[in-house]
């Protein structure tokens, strides 16, 4: 299995995983609103090809991000702490290339509690339409990779590949521990991901030791490479760019729904305000008729009254 077709598929899965998380979140929204699954259709065909059409920028970019994660090794001891702090800046320097702003994307070593009491700090925090968050762990140990590179002697390396891949599985068994989901302020989904700076070591690792990707899912973990995580990124700036679609659409039926309440008001006003009017002629031409028809009318009575000698100073005009 080569690496491009495993990355193929590493990101497929993701991609399908997010999605389904969005669904899940989304769920009683689309009750609420009445989407119909024609629109939601359209929406996530919509992603799959923005997602796709990222394929050239990703692919332009693995080679910046192999640049500076060797730079940054030959630059590191074999210190724990420093190795992690290695990590959290490739990804921070991933988020921003992606267009990422921190602060208003995203957070870094975000503070909250649980219900217990018990306090957490995630690597990274990133911010979803209608207060969602997915959690970025970006401290995955990497010393025996480093040490499995850099060996020459067969034993050696093997016996370095098989602790890196136990220390991974022992990090991921640590971040489910973590349970991110109970968390106060953070609304994240069931799945966190954990970043791992080096694509290879994530392709070698999983060939490897197929056990790893079971345990993964089995912990609600997503492992990502730096590729896997710009397409991800990628991903959440067209939802971003979807929700902002969808408020637009929301303010214009709203605006175009007050417009029509105005305009119904108005016509009941004005049919009201001319059954006053007419109401108001028929009492004009009742009053009208009462005056001058029949032989007891005020009409008749003033002119009887003119014909027997009433000083008039001037003529009343025969009503129609």
């Amino acid at each position: 299995m080569n690496i491009e077709y495993f990355t193929l598929v590493l990101l497929i899965v993701i991609l399908c995983l997010l999605i389904l998380l969005l669904m899940k979140f989304n769920n009683k929204n689309i009750n609420k609103e009445n989407y119909e699954i024609e629109k939601i259709g359209q929406d996530i065909e919509s992603l799959l090809n923005k997602t796709l059409e990222q394929s050239g920028y990703v692919n332009s970019k693995i080679d910046e991000i192999g640049d500076l994660t060797k730079k940054m090794t030959n630059a590191m001891t074999s210190n724990i702490s420093d190795m992690g702090q290695m990590g959290e800046v490739i990804l921070e320097n991933i988020l921003q290339d992606c267009g990422m702003t921190k602060n208003r994307d995203y957070k870094t070593q975000f503070t909250d509690k649980n219900e217990e009491g018990q306090q957490f700090r995630p690597d990274v925090v990133i911010f979803l339409p209608e207060n969602r968050n997915i959690i970025i762990d970006s401290k995955v140990p990497m010393k025996d990779w480093y040490e499995f590179q850099n060996s020459e002697i067969n034993n050696e390396k093997e016996i370095h590949i098989k602790n890196f891949i136990s220390s991974v599985k022992n990090h991921v068994s640590s971040i489910n521990k973590k349970d991110y989901t109970k968390l106060l302020n953070i609304n994240s989904p069931d799945y966190v991901f954990i970043f791992m700076p080096h694509e290879f070591a994530l392709i070698t690792a999983q060939k490897y030791d197929i056990s790893l990707a079971n345990l993964s899912q089995q912990k609600q973990v997503i492992i990502v490479g730096p590729s896997t995580l710009i397409l991800c990124m990628k991903l959440v700036e067209s939802i971003w760019k979807l929700e902002k679609q969808n408020k637009n659409s929301k303010e214009i039926a709203e605006i175009a729904g007050g417009m029509f309440d105005q305009i119904t008001k108005s016509i009941n006003l004005l049919e009201k305000t001319e059954n006053s009017i007419q109401k108001s002629l028929e009492n004009i031409i009742q009053s009208k008729n009462y005056i001058k028809d029949g032989r007891g009318s005020l009409f008749s009575r003033a002119n009887k009254m003119k014909e027997l000698g009433a000083n008039t100073k001037t003529e009343l005009d025969k009503l129609e």
